[in-house]
């Protein structure tokens, strides 16, 4: 048989593929030569590999054609031209893994003939094995560590990492070399299970069966506390008090307040003690506190709990006036007993409209202030106020004014 240089060029290792070979194969079917009647097939992940006898007897054979369908294809496709006669091995690559495919046969003979196509031969491509296991690390703050042994195929050069998210699994990462084998998911919010699965990669790209399922939860926050209080009797500080977490890696306590029960909580301080003494200017202010555990990892617990209610120390009640009068020239000003918080009582004395008042102490046991340096013709007006021990003024009474005629 004689060889142009475009058959020529087109031969390669004796083998022409049908992309070339479509532009010169035209060969006339002789039924007298005799196709392949057995070949034995070789599966592999991404390739089938094929051999026959060589049939030293027949001199008729100058070569082989071999056709290939799909499962989903409806029609043999010429996939290889072998132009040698002493071939006995071919192989099919590019494959795709786990699909089944049928194969024909044909011999070549002199003056550009061809026999009929031979049997159908079907065969299936293989799969890499699955990772026989597949572990997830339990426990772990906000990371979890998924771990595996190396694929014992040598041909394996990577693997595929796949979480499932909204129920459906999607690929998260791809780790390369078949001897790393971790890999950690990071940045997983508190308390939360995850779904893992693993899948080897070849060299060539084909992804192997998935490992088992793993599962794994990332560590819980820290639990709420206990018997949270805060008090309302001390002055122009609240002292906020808990029980002591019961785990063993709490590092310290976040508080955190706001003057609306409902409103922003921000942080306003930390801990490691099981108490918080919050600052205030004002007497009576009303604060609301959430405190939380926080663990070494700085994981805090969650700040969905209901508030506690501290107060700085109130003022003591204003002074409850009896009465207001001038009697004998004098200006007697007279006012319920206070209040044990008590420890002084000022009565406070202006005369006119402008100036500054005077100011009398007044024993804390006293309940009437008499002012005996009245003049004729003027007007006084007069107030009360208390002072407790901690020299928190009260509100001040209401005003009188006198007048001696």
């Amino acid at each position: 048989m004689r060889l142009s240089l475009k058959n020529i060029y087109c031969i390669v290792l004796g083998i022409v593929f049908s992309g070339c070979a479509d532009l010169f194969f035209n060969p006339t079917t002789n039924l007298s030569l005799v196709p392949l009647s057995e070949v034995r097939i070789m599966p592999d992940v991404s390739s089938i590999a094929f051999e026959w006898k060589l049939n030293e007897k027949d001199k008729s054979i100058k070569g082989f054609v071999i056709y290939r369908k799909a499962k989903e294809e409806k029609e043999f496709k010429r996939i290889a031209i072998i132009a040698n006669p002493f071939a006995t091995h071919f192989v099919d690559k590019g494959l795709k893994n786990e699909s089944i495919y049928y194969y024909q046969f044909a011999t070549l003979g002199a003056n550009d003939t061809i026999s009929a196509r031979s049997k159908i031969f079907a065969a299936k491509t293989s799969f890499i094995q699955p990772l026989e296991m597949a572990y997830a690390s339990k426990d772990t703050p906000r990371m979890i560590k998924i771990l595996w042994n190396p694929h014992p195929n040598p041909s394996v050069n990577g693997y595929i990492i796949e979480k499932k998210i909204d129920g459906q699994w999607r690929e998260i990462a791809e780790v390369s070399n078949r001897l790393n084998i971790e890999y950690f998911d990071t940045n997983l919010a508190d308390g939360s299970t995850y779904e893992y699965r693993v899948a080897s990669i070849d060299f060539n790209g084909i992804k192997g069966r998935y490992s088992p399922v793993v599962s794994a939860t990332t560590k819980y926050p820290p639990a709420p506390l206990n018997n949270i209080t805060a008090s309302k009797d001390v002055p122009k500080l609240i002292i906020i008090k808990w029980d002591a977490s019961k785990q063993s890696d709490i590092s310290h306590y976040a508080i955190y307040a706001s003057q609306e029960e409902k409103g922003k909580y921000k942080k306003v301080g930390e801990s490691k003690n099981t108490y918080f003494e919050f600052k205030t200017e004002d007497n009576g202010a009303v604060w609301f506190f959430k405190v939380v555990g926080v663990d070494e990892y700085g994981i805090a617990g969650s700040l969905a709990q209901v508030p506690v209610m501290g107060v700085s120390l109130t003022p003591p009640p204003p002074p409850v006036i009896k009465g207001a009068s001038v009697v004998d020239e004098k200006a007697v000003i007279g006012w319920e007993t206070p209040s044990s918080r008590v420890s002084a009582v000022y009565v406070y004395r202006k005369e006119g409209s402008f100036g500054n008042p005077l100011k009398f102490r007044v024993a804390n046991n006293e309940t009437k202030f008499v002012d005996k340096e009245m003049e004729k013709g003027k007007t006084y007006t007069y107030w009360v106020e208390f002072v407790d021990v901690n020299q928190i003024p009260s509100e001040p009474s209401q005003t009188f004014k006198l007048t001696l005629p």
